[in-house]
């Protein structure tokens, strides 16, 4: 990557982290194996995962726990361009759950159809991914590990909308704001997905609207103990969401921000969005 194009992108970079940055290539191929609806394709490639606008917006509002920063070469994947909805999760529980269908109806009584579905589990979140994949040939259907929801909803590698092969704060762009998404309170509740606009390569509502469970077990120290591993699987009693929902303030909406909750909690902004990966490429280590 050009080195003056990246001082114009990031001007209060150190020169440590710019070059870091620089050693972030745009990929040569872009286009997926094969094209899945509602789905967009992530090519294989290095990202730098981490906050990267420590000193620059928001008054420097970062995290400890989203530095030091760490570079990272994941295999292509596919993401979900919406989170998963009432209607697509209903779907699932009427076949394999018949008997909270009434439990599941109440709850989202009187939300749209194409709203998120929310208050759900980490483990009802996983059972819907097994479910979806015995029903998705050659195709290993899951959470995102955080690397993988970082790297789309942040760098920019699809579409002309954005600037290819730069990483952006949030999953609308330099900013967010009420056009985009829900947070800060506004709503009492998550925005339906056709209500929200496409951002960063493509992808709709990751920035705000319901925080979305990741595969990874969170560990406040991962980045620091660990700076080569795309995934963290080592038990812990945490899951990592990342996102920020409706009712978080601005900087909880960064691509960098994480969060870690107990993979039992049922909470009304807690949603999730799947990743499909090629068989080939084998299951996330």
């Amino acid at each position: 990557m050009n080195q003056e194009k990246l001082k114009q992108w990031y001007p209060n970079l150190s020169e440590e982290d710019l070059h870091l940055m620089a050693r972030c290539k745009i990929p040569k191929k872009v286009m997926p194996p094969e094209e899945i609806p509602e789905f967009v394709w992530i090519p294989e490639g290095q990202f730098v995962m981490g906050d990267i606008f420590h000193n620059t917006s928001i008054k420097g509002e970062g995290q400890n726990d989203e530095r030091p920063l760490r570079l990272l070469n994941l295999p292509g994947f596919w993401i979900a361009e919406n989170v998963l909805t009432n209607q697509e999760y209903l779907k699932f529980i009427e076949t394999a759950y018949p008997a909270q269908t009434t439990e599941f109806l109440e709850q989202i009584k009187g939300f749209p159809e194409d709203a998120p579905v929310h208050s759900v589990t980490w483990d009802e979140a996983d059972a819907y991914c097994k479910w979806r994949e015995a029903q998705t040939p050659r195709k290993h259907v899951c959470l995102p590990t955080e690397a993988q929801w970082e790297k789309a909803t942040g760098w920019h590698l699809i579409g002309a909308d954005f600037e290819v092969g730069r990483k952006y704060e949030f999953a609308t762009g330099d900013d967010v704001n009420y056009e985009h998404t829900t947070f800060n309170r506004v709503t009492p509740f998550p925005r339906e997905v056709s209500k929200l606009v496409k951002g960063v390569n493509g992808l709709k509502g990751a920035s705000g609207n319901v925080w979305e469970w990741c595969r990874d077990f969170y560990h406040y120290k991962f980045y620091e103990e660990y700076p080569d591993r795309t995934y963290n699987d080592r038990d812990s009693k945490r899951r990592v969401l990342r996102g920020g929902s409706w009712a978080n303030v601005k900087r909880r909406l960064r691509n960098s921000n994480r969060l870690g909750s107990a993979a039992g909690t049922r909470n009304d902004n807690f949603g999730f969005r799947l990743v499909m990966e090629p068989l080939t490429t084998g299951k996330t280590e």
